[in-house]
């Protein structure tokens, strides 16, 4: 495969990524950054212009990613920390109805 068909392999997938993100399906696009990851990681320094325009947009968009990422991570974290803090609370209530 030559440096032009990495490129536009690796933009392919990234809009992918950017799909998978945006419908909330985060190991659908895990998935996808491993097929991408190996074309990213072949791309040569030495490249056109044109080339260098679609490599910026990639980079761009993983940034973009890892954002949204980190948000979601956070977020959920704090879910699973309210759900567990009910989940005790509940536990409380329960043993001390038994009494």
């Amino acid at each position: 495969m030559n440096q032009q068909e990495l490129i536009e392999n690796a933009w392919s997938l990234t809009e992918a990524i950017e799909a998978a993100v945006n419908n909330g399906d985060w190991a659908r696009a895990a998935e996808i950054d491993a097929k991408r990851a190996p074309l990213v990681m072949a791309l040569q320094a030495d490249q056109p212009a044109d080339a260098l325009a679609v490599i910026r947009k990639i980079q761009a968009s993983i940034d973009a990613v890892t954002a949204r990422a980190r948000t979601a991570q956070t977020t959920l974290a704090a879910a699973y920390r309210r759900s567990m803090d009910g989940a005790k609370a509940a536990s409380r209530y329960q043993q001390a109805a038994r009494f």
